[in-house]
């Protein structure tokens, strides 16, 4: 009969054998992983490092060696008043695309998914502003806001909503508004296409049930189908949020941030710094800023649509 202390070696051994089989697996894993965080470090991490460097030294154009200044830089710029403006003009931006690119892209898809002839057209026509490149779509919009030859004013003076031409991109009363309009065009048809998707995904069944409940049109919207798409909704805004807070082709090419800093937000402004003005400290410093307040918005944008799932949970 065998003893206990021959059973108790054995079962040790086998662990010891587990043990370093689980060990080799793991660092064979690690080496299929490394080439993969070795590229996302020189990618991201080492540009990130860098970039906040960059944030604690002061250049110029006549001195562009950079200059350790340690936290100057963000306290001069979270004194300033060009920083206030920027960050109320990069606010007033976001959210004025994000919102109506949500309306527009819902109210589109909504249309496109009624049966009607020529909704395959229609289908494949919306999605050209979103396909053109922002630099084209820039050049578009400033010629047809121009106050004399431009089709905007033309066409309020032909429907009779004004009497004279308005120079829409340089007086900072209206240059907000009309670049917020153009980039709803040009950013609209991506939530149109992302909540057409969902709506082929929204039960048919459920529909028919609420109406037959004595749901109206707007309370099977809500309750029904703006609830099936709850997913998408969150993550459309989620992306549209991102990419309209750092975006720059646009703007810049409409405007280039004028008349005076009326139209800059982030991105243009840091371009202007960095690149027109010289000081990479300060617009390193513009940049880390502006990732903090997206990080900021991320990470409570994520709880929220973590809670959301656990409550549909």
């Amino acid at each position: 009969m065998v003893s206990d202390l021959t059973l108790t070696k054995a079962a040790s051994g086998e662990r010891r054998i587990r043990f370093g089989l689980a060990a080799r697996e793991g660092w064979f894993a690690y080496a299929l992983l490394a080439p993969t965080l070795i590229l996302l470090a020189l990618l991201i991490l080492y540009p990130v490092f860098s970039a906040v460097y960059i944030s604690l030294t002061k250049t110029s154009f006549i001195n562009p060696t950079p200059v350790f200044v340690g936290l100057d830089n963000y306290r001069s710029v979270l004194a300033s008043a060009e920083f206030v403006q920027i960050l109320a003009n990069s606010l007033i931006w976001t959210v004025g695309v994000v919102v109506f690119q949500f309306v527009v892209g819902m109210a589109t898809a909504l249309l496109l998914n009624q049966p009607f002839v020529g909704r395959g057209l229609l289908r494949a026509l919306v999605i050209v502003p979103w396909v053109m490149p922002g630099i084209i779509g820039g050049i578009l919009w400033k010629l047809m806001y121009d106050p004399y030859l431009g089709l905007v004013n033309a066409f309020l003076m032909k429907i009779h909503v004004t009497d004279h031409n308005i120079p829409w991109l340089a007086q900072p009363d209206t240059v907000m508004a009309a670049i917020i309009f153009a980039a709803i065009w040009k950013g609209a048809p991506f939530s149109t296409l992302m909540y057409l998707a969902a709506l082929q995904n929204v039960s048919s069944d459920l529909v028919e049930a609420a109406h037959l409940d004595g749901a109206n049109w707007w309370q099977r919207l809500r309750s029904v189908v703006l609830a099936e798409m709850a997913p998408t909704i969150r993550t459309t805004i989620l992306l549209t949020t991102v990419w309209t807070f750092n975006y720059f082709d646009l703007i810049y090419i409409t405007t280039r941030g004028g008349p005076g800093i009326s139209s800059h937000i982030f991105p243009t402004w840091i371009y202007e710094q960095a690149f027109v003005k010289i000081e990479h400290g300060l617009a390193a410093t513009y940049g880390i800023i502006s990732v903090v307040i997206l990080l900021i918005f991320s990470t409570l944008y994520l709880r929220e649509l973590n809670r959301a799932e656990v409550f549909e949970a």
